[in-house]
């Protein structure tokens, strides 16, 4: 309850920093629509797909707010993950194409556990929820057609509680000026 608590206050606070846009600024290139997709595969006949959308507002020549969400699956030979997740993000450009990121993410999904032996086969399912603020940098190119890329941490990560083997993300994505 917490985390969902904190996830509508995250989306609280966001929409009011959009509705204290000035309403007389053009638009023109204001809207940002992007996002990152993912394949990947491993061992054990892994597998894992993620798509996640973002749309953002440049408030400011150096300020962008916007929302992202997403999702991820990934299966191998034991373990099948579906998660969804949605949030706020800031970014704060200090020096043109290098930025400062601030990403509150609420996650949900389900995984499910195969322990297959040759006595028995049991299935082993758990729900997932857990919150997530990342801080982190990066860089992005300049011009309409944007490549961001950079690395982020999760201050609310815990060792052995998180459904993230580590605290450190990279990511990657395109955007779009509108």
């Amino acid at each position: 309850m917490k985390k969902f608590l904190l996830f509508i206050i995250s989306l609280t606070l966001a929409n009011t920093a959009f509705s204290q846009i000035n309403q007389n600024q053009t638009l023109n290139n204001n809207w940002r629509f992007g996002g990152g997709l993912g394949l990947s595969f491993g061992n054990n006949s892994y597998f894992g797909f993620n798509i996640s959308p973002s749309v953002g507002y440049m408030v400011a020549n150096n300020l962008e707010l916007g929302a992202t969400a997403g999702y991820q699956y990934a299966k191998d030979d034991y373990v099948k993950q579906n998660l969804f997740n949605v949030g706020p993000y800031i970014n704060f450009f200090p020096i043109e194409n290098i930025f400062l990121r601030a990403n509150y993410m609420y996650y949900t999904g389900k995984q499910k556990y195969n322990d297959r032996t040759p006595y028995y086969n049991s299935i082993y399912e758990f729900d997932l929820d857990e919150s997530a603020l990342w801080l982190g940098a990066g860089y992005q190119s300049s011009g309409p057609i944007r490549f961001q890329a950079g690395v982020m941490y999760n201050v609310l990560y815990k060792e052995n509680e998180s459904i993230f083997s580590s605290g450190f993300q990279p990511f990657m994505g395109v955007s779009i000026g509108l």
